[in-house]
């Protein structure tokens, strides 16, 4: 399970890559008049930094479209292994249930803190959004908080309508859940080579391929049939899910190719660099979602052959992977009180250069939202867990097959028997318990 290690630490890089993302477009709107067009006025900063912030490839640090992606393809690729590996329906049953209480508990804590923060009239999104030219900012929090439909939020308005005006980074929260639903569904329902009678017959492995490559198109194209606007980003689910099926390559040219295509697809925007891909008859935003999606295949089947290790199992990748949850879902409210009371201070009273004051709030902001990060981590987060488990209780089934197929490092390796299956099984299961407990994106 050494792999999930470095699942976890992309996972966290991308949490960072979320929050630089805002910063940028709330103080350093200039930067991203081809990432995200219209967030900015007439008036906004436009230097060398903006230039920096724009710049290709580079720019893909900062996309945070690109990071929300990267975390469906990873929910696609973590939320399946394990049933995989084992074949045991129960894994998938056991999530599923629990699914919507892991994920709505922190929800709920985010709204509510979200709207404690606007009740007690801390929000300074307005007059830091005036200062920076940024009309993004400046849009959030103008009407006045209301206690019941905050509550409605939390319980139940954000995770199926895919919005809160309270906290709006949660519009992914949707996705997530029906994304997660999908995947089991799909996982469930479709054949697998090992369970059809191509073993029997002694069909070929192109033939086994083919039945899988028709059960993922079946799914979606259902996908862009009912969700034409968001397919992508359920298609990530299922893509992801299969990632861990791919052989794992050794070649350093291959490796490094897919790394630069990753890049390329995970920072598309609208500049001219990427009008190769009006070819494809798509809408603006579906074809961003789509090479974004894309680009997080790539990139999670590159991390899976062990090109990035180094960095994404180190401490700090690690770290920000355990809490990359709660961190998500805190740091937009903290953006738009602490964030830009700061930035107001320094731009505003103290006279402060606009983009040194940008710079100089950006790790003041990560400081704080690491913070309550924790704090969230070890209540709502934590609760969340607690109470899926304790509504849904159960572990999957031990039924131990006579054979099956490992699933590790090195991809689908050698079928083990006997007491040496028994003791890999074990350990499987162990760890499958272990990410279920952990960071919803994963378990």
């Amino acid at each position: 399970m050494r792999k999930d290690l470095s699942a976890d630490g992309l996972r966290g890089l991308a949490a960072v890559n979320v929050l630089l993302c805002h910063l940028c477009l709330a103080f350093l709107p200039g930067g991203f008049a081809y990432i995200y067009p219209d967030t900015t006025t007439p008036g906004a900063m436009h230097g060398v930094v903006e230039h920096v912030l724009a710049f290709q490839p580079l720019s893909v640090l900062w996309n945070g479209q690109f990071a929300v992606c990267i975390f469906f393809v990873l929910s696609g690729y973590v939320l399946t292994k394990a049933f995989l590996v084992s074949g045991d329906l129960s894994v998938v049953r056991l999530r599923a249930s629990r699914r919507y209480l892991r994920l709505g508990v922190p929800i709920f804590g985010s709204v509510m803190f979200a709207w404690v923060v606007m009740a007690l009239g801390w929000s300074h999104a307005r007059e830091a959004g005036a200062l920076s030219g940024s009309t993004w900012l400046a849009d959030f929090w103008k009407k006045p908080p209301d206690l019941l439909e905050a509550l409605r939020d939390g319980v139940y308005g954000t995770i199926l309508g895919g919005w809160s005006r309270f906290n709006p980074t949660l519009w992914t929260m949707k996705i997530e859940l029906l994304g997660s639903l999908f995947v089991f569904a799909y996982r469930a329902l479709a054949v697998r080579p090992r369970d059809s009678a191509l073993e029997v017959t002694g069909a070929s492995r192109a033939s086994a391929l083919l039945q899988q490559v028709l059960c993922l198109a079946m799914a979606m194209g259902m996908l862009g049939w009912f969700f034409p606007n968001d397919w992508p980003y359920y298609a990530a689910f299922l893509i992801g899910s299969h990632v861990g099926e791919v052989p794992l390559a050794r070649s350093r040219p291959l490796l490094a190719g897919l790394v630069a295509a990753a890049v390329v697809c995970g920072g598309f925007d609208v500049s001219p660099w990427y009008d190769w891909t009006r070819v494809l008859p798509l809408d603006d935003n579906v074809r961003k979602a789509a090479f974004n999606v894309a680009g997080g295949v790539m990139l999670l089947y590159v991390v899976r052959c062990g090109l990035f290790d180094r960095v994404l199992q180190g401490r700090a990748a690690q770290f920000m992977g355990r809490i990359s949850y709660a961190f998500y879902l805190v740091h937009l409210p903290i953006l738009l009180s602490f964030s830009a009371w700061f930035y107001t201070v320094l731009a505003g009273r103290l006279a402060l250069d606009p983009v040194a004051a940008a710079l100089v709030t950006l790790p003041v902001t990560f400081v704080v939202v690491i913070a309550a990060a924790l704090l969230f981590d070890r209540s709502f987060d934590r609760w969340g867990i607690q109470l899926s488990q304790k509504v849904f209780p159960g572990t999957p089934r031990n039924r131990m097959p006579t054979r099956f197929r490992y699933i590790g490092r090195s991809g689908p390796g050698p079928l083990l028997h006997g007491h040496a299956g028994f003791r890999a099984r074990s350990r499987l299961e162990r760890g499958s318990d272990r990410t279920d407990t952990a960071h919803p994106l994963r378990s």
